[in-house]
Formats: C-alpha cells, structure tokens, sequence
C-alpha cells in the first residue's frame, strides 16, 4: 500500500484508533470539534507519510535502474542470497544449520528428489523440487545417500545401476557453486549450488529438454567469442534475451542462463542472433568461418578441453572459450 512498510501503517492506524477513542470517549462533553481536529491532523499525517514514503520508494527503485523482464538477472552468490531460503525454517519449517538448492540428472532424466527423501534424517529435501536443509555438516555423498544414491569420485549408484567413468562415453560431474568437487570430501555449506549430471553414450536427451522456470535451480556459466582478434559483446541487444531456454539478459554479456539440463553448446550459439554453427564452421554476423580451409582455425573449448558442440551439454560453472582466426594470404 502506497511503498510504506507494514510496521508504519501498523503504528499509524494504532495512533489513529487511539485518537478516535479518545474523541469518542468525549463526544458530548466538547461542542468545540477539538477531537474531531486531532482526528483529521492524525489521518492528514498518515497519509502524508504513506504518500513521503512511497516517493522514496520510487526514487530509489529508479535509482537502481532495476526492472521485472521476468527473468532473475543477478549471479553467483546474489542468485545463492534471492533463490535459497535464508534458513531451513523459511524452507520447511525445521531447525537446521545449512540449505540450499540441489538437482540432479541422470541419463538425461531429473530425479524427483522430494519423492526419494526419507524425513528425519537430519538432511531433507523442503517444500520444492530443488531446496535442501541440513541439521549437521554432510559431505555431499552423505546427502545423496539420503536420497538413494551412492555417490562416488568416479561413479554413481542408483536403484541398483552404476554409472563408473571407466565405461566408454560415461561421464560424471559433481559440482558446488559451479566448481567440480569429490563428492567424498566436500562438505556442504549454507547456501550451496549442487549440481550431479551423469552422461552416458546411448542417453537419448530431448534438446533444448524440459524448461526450468526461473525461480527455480537453472544453469550459468561464460562465455567468450572472440573472432579475428575481437571478443564479441554480447551485451549488445541483438544477442539479449531471444531464447527462453538459453539467453544473455540484463543487458549483460558474460554470464549466460540455460533453463534446462538438455541444453548442447551448438543449441546456445545458435539460439543468438547472426549466429550458426556446423560440425565444421561458424557463421557470425553474415561471414562464415570454415574450419576446413587452410587459412581459417577455430578452437572450441569448454573450461580449456576441446568440446564438439552439437554433443557437449552445458553444465553448471562451465567457461565456454571460442577462439575464430583467419590468417591472410
């Protein structure tokens, strides 16, 4: 109402329901009005403070440039401090030292985390699919355990199938806060990030996938382009917001938001506009770069690895290099 907080209005009306008691209490006993004055000065007060107080409010709402596109523009541990209840009682209503937000894919499939969780073990998955509280310190596999998963440095168990990275095009990643991690030793602190993805050669993963609204746990990273020496900026508008599924906004151009777990590298970039990308070549902006001419390299790197883009799918904290060069005769 009006911007003014509910702790003002709730002492104004209070101090106005006091002074109408007291004109009532001496209706009769007065033909002066006077209480009938300290009535209209009490509301003219009160409305001059809600009408003082919502200017301040718009001026530093305008101050701030802030705007609702429908998107949560901030990152790292801002996102950790708007997205992951401040305590296990904002989440579920228990005591708890530690919480928050927690997904993890296997094969292509999200796990129904609040479905698998069994209460009272000091470690539960809150009222959401991705909010998780914590009575104690637990390493990041004892909180899977809880779940149903045994989780190890370099495989993963579930319902009775191992996932072991020795197997031919298997891949496990464990990652808090964007950050690859021993499920083992990590111990989980508040306002943690986890990501769990299991890969495997024959998943059949629908692209771009299920899209994650944005309240809930998505997928970050950066990314940087650079072609004939210049890095493109992707804080241009041409490149904001044309995807629901990937997308730079804000008026940012570092950080990128995935709004699903499905989503290849060869999807984002062409997802942007003037952008397309083939096994063999990238176009940008009208002019194609085709790795297979002897004057033209392009490097493609996903936190300095070599990635094929139509097959790597983007994960949490990944660091997306893309170097173009094309050499003159």
């Amino acid at each position: 109402m009006f911007g003014i907080s509910k702790r003002r209005l709730l002492a104004l009306l209070v101090a106005g329901l006091f002074v109408l008691g007291a004109g009532c209490a001496g209706l009769g006993a007065s033909e002066g009005g006077s209480n009938a004055t300290a009535t209209d000065e009490t509301t003219a007060a009160a409305t001059e403070a809600a009408t003082t107080e919502h200017a301040s409010s718009t001026e530093q709402s305008a101050e701030s440039g802030s705007h609702d596109d429908g998107h949560d523009h901030s990152h790292g541990a801002e996102e950790t401090s708007t997205s992951t209840p401040t305590s296990a009682a904002d989440a579920d209503g228990t005591d708890a030292t530690a919480t928050g937000k927690m997904t993890v894919v296997v094969a292509a499939d999200e796990l129904d985390l609040p479905s698998r969780d069994e209460s009272g073990d000091g470690f539960d998955m809150a009222n959401d699919p991705h909010t998780w509280v914590a009575e104690s310190n637990v390493t990041l596999a004892e909180s899977l355990s809880r779940v149903g998963v045994d989780a190890q440095a370099n495989s993963l168990t579930i319902d009775g199938e191992t996932y072991d990275e020795s197997t031919n095009g298997t891949d496990i990643y464990y990652r808090v806060n964007g950050e690859e991690v021993d499920p083992t030793t990590v111990t989980l602190e508040d306002g943690d990030q986890v990501w769990v993805t299991v890969e495997t050669a024959d998943m059949n993963a629908a692209v771009p996938g299920n899209y994650i609204d944005n309240e809930q746990q998505h997928v970050h990273g950066g990314m940087t382009v650079t072609v004939d020496g210049e890095d493109v900026d992707f804080s241009r508008s041409k490149y904001q917001s044309n995807d629901r599924h990937f997308h730079f906004e804000g008026g940012e151009g570092e950080y990128w938001h995935a709004h699903s777990s499905n989503i290849t590298l060869d999807y984002a970039l062409d997802s942007l506009n003037g952008v397309n990308v083939t096994e063999d070549s990238i176009t940008f902006n009208g002019t194609t770069y085709d790795s297979s001419e002897s004057d033209t390299t392009i490097a493609i790197e996903v936190d300095d690895e070599r990635v094929q883009p139509s097959e790597y799918f983007l994960k949490d904290g990944d660091d997306v290099q893309i170097t173009i060069e094309r050499t003159e005769d």
